[in-house]
């Protein structure tokens, strides 16, 4: 609740608001409804600051991290996350804080997973992201939340275990995704990569970045 809170106030222009659970009460006898209203307890940041951390959220779902969390026809703001959990205990917590319309921020949602070991692998962008954009493809077309982005095509990720960094990036390419950053050094060219997230079989958007360990 304090993160989601907290993103909230990132969004909205700054304002910290008290959380509110009820909406309002209806007397279900008289018809009578008593409306709990909103009530802000102090700005945070300005509004110019609020903005521009949409504006950078937007973009990490476009061209970042969060591109799996992408919803065809919407403008979707995120961060994803990943940590440890303890040390040296080969256990994660995966995690995307998102939110929609960017310009117009109508909803705020946080997916965390313990230890995720499916086909995602264990980083926030490959196994969270999706799930963000499962909820939010049902979430806004129930808010009825206008489109404003042209749908994104998608393509299945290939299988570049086993393949030097230059083969996978190459063949990477060609399927219309991108990669992370890796350093070769001098020495280095025949080192193959060891994993990818996300995993071969899963569909993302064209342009999404594919994590490789080497």
């Amino acid at each position: 609740m304090s993160l989601i809170n907290t993103a909230s106030c990132i969004v909205n222009g700054g304002r910290l608001m008290e959380p509110r659970i009820v909406k309002e009460i209806i007397d279900t006898e008289t018809g009578e409804v008593e409306k709990i209203a909103p009530k802000e307890i102090r700005r945070v940041i300005s509004e110019k600051t609020s903005e521009e951390i949409r504006s950078m959220m937007g973009y990490v779902v476009s061209d970042g991290t969060g591109r799996n969390s992408q919803v065809a026809g919407y403008e979707i703001g995120g961060k994803t996350g990943t940590s440890e959990d303890g040390v040296n205990t080969n256990k994660f917590i995966a995690s995307f804080l998102g939110m929609a319309p960017v310009s117009n921020p109508q909803v705020v949602m946080l997916v965390i997973l313990y230890n995720p070991t499916g086909e995602g692998g264990h980083q926030g962008g490959g196994t969270a992201a999706p799930i963000g954009s499962q909820v939010l493809g049902e979430v806004l077309p129930y808010l009825e939340t206008t489109k404003v982005t042209e749908e994104s095509p998608v393509v299945t990720v290939v299988d570049v275990r086993g393949k030097t960094i230059e083969e996978a990036k190459k063949e990477l390419k060609s399927a219309g995704l991108t990669t992370n950053e890796i350093n070769v050094e001098e020495g280095m060219e025949d080192v193959l990569v060891i994993e990818q997230e996300p995993k071969p079989g899963i569909s993302v958007p064209v342009g999404s970045t594919i994590y490789l360990t080497i």
